[in-house]
C-alpha cells in the first residue's frame, strides 16, 4: 500500500512553505505512518530543533477540525481528507508518499499469508485500471461526516490515489526505518532482522510456496 501525506495549513495562514513552519506548532498522530511522514516532510526543510510538533488524535476528521479551528498551525493529512482540506481552501505546503504495510504474527502461517498477496495483488490492478471506481473504498471509513460525504469524484487528484502489488520488504529498507525512528526516540535499541523478518516465511509466502513454519514477525515499516 502506497499513502499519500500531505502537510497542510488552514486557509488564513501565512505559511506557505515547509521552511515557514521552523518553530510553529504541527500536530502530528504518532503511531500511524502519516506521523514519520510528517516529520520527514519537516526534516527536509528546516533543523530538527526547529521543529515543534505535538501528539494529536488519531482521526484525521479530528485534526482537520481542529486545524480550521486553530488549535495548531499545521496538520498531516491523508485522503480523503486532504481532498476536503483542499476543497476547503487549505494550502498543501508539503506532500509525500510512504508505504503503509500490515504486520503479521506468528499466527499468521505461509498459506494464509501467501492468499493475502494474491487478493492485494488483484485488488492493486484492479483499482489502478480504474482509479475513479474505486473512490468509494478511500471515503467509506468517513461516512457520515459531511465534509466527506460532499466529495464528488471530480474533487479528487487521483495522482494522490497510489497502490502497488505487495511485495517482500528489502532488509536495508527495514533497518534504515528502525534507525531512523530510533534517532527520534521513536524506537529504542539496535535492528535485529531476525527477530524483525522471517525472511523464509516471507519470501515463501509472496512465492505462493506452502507449508513453511508460521511467520515470527514481518518487518516494520511504517503504516
Amino acid at each position: 500500500m502506497v499513502v499519500c501525506g500531505a502537510l497542510v495549513v488552514p486557509p488564513s495562514s501565512s505559511v506557505y512553505t515547509p521552511q515557514d513552519l521552523a518553530n510553529r506548532l504541527v500536530a502530528l498522530d504518532f503511531g500511524n505512518g502519516t506521523a514519520y511522514a510528517g516529520l520527514q516532510m519537516l526534516e527536509g526543510a528546516v533543523s530538527r530543533q526547529a521543529i515543534k510538533t505535538r501528539s494529536f488524535d488519531t482521526s484525521p476528521a479530528r485534526r482537520y477540525a481542529a486545524l480550521m479551528a486553530g488549535e495548531f498551525e499545521a496538520t498531516v493529512l491523508q485522503e480523503p481528507w486532504i481532498t476536503v482540506a483542499e476543497k476547503a481552501g487549505c494550502r498543501l505546503v508539503s506532500t509525500t508518499f510512504f508505504y503503509g504495510t500490515w504486520v503479521a504474527d506468528a499466527a499468521v502461517d505461509a498459506d494464509t499469508y501467501a492468499a493475502f498477496v494474491r487478493a492485494s495483488t488483484e485488488a492493486a490492478r484492479r483499482i489502478n485500471a480504474d482509479k475513479r471506481r474505486y473512490l468509494p473504498y478511500f471515503t467509506r471509513e468517513y461516512q457520515g461526516y459531511p465534509e466527506v460525504d460532499g466529495l464528488a469524484p471530480d474533487d479528487f487528484n487521483l495522482g494522490r490515489i497510489q497502490v502497488k502489488t505487495p511485495e517482500p520488504i528489502p532488509e536495508a529498507d527495514a533497518r534504515w526505518d528502525w534507525e531512523w525512528m530510533a534517532s527520534w526516540g521513536i524506537l529504542s535499541g539496535p535492528f535485529e532482522a531476525a527477530t524483525q523478518i522471517n525472511a523464509a516465511v516471507q519470501q515463501a509466502a509472496h512465492a505462493g510456496l506452502p507449508g513453511v513454519a508460521a511467520l515470527a514477525t514481518s518487518s516494520y515499516r511504517l503504516e
